[in-house]
């Protein structure tokens, strides 16, 4: 049980990195990722990344949707 509690806080460590790079330069520059591979390794960063991403994605495609119900 601890083993998978400090699993999540790395992974939500990694998370945060992310997105203050994103919200700092409007995306996650290859050098950051680089460094958060060597960190926390391949697969917490890239999943991390690509869970952010589904976030922003849905994110779009609801506001989307959410626009063309009302539109102006």
């Amino acid at each position: 049980m601890v083993k998978d509690h400090d699993n999540l806080d790395t992974e939500l460590e990694c998370e945060e990195k992310i997105i203050t790079e994103k919200h700092r330069f409007g995306r996650v520059r290859s050098r950051m990722m680089s460094q958060l591979r060597k960190e926390y390794g391949m697969e917490i960063a890239n999943r991390s990344l690509a869970r952010i991403n589904k976030r922003i994605s849905i994110k779009s495609k609801m506001t989307k949707i959410h626009s063309d119900e009302f539109p102006m």
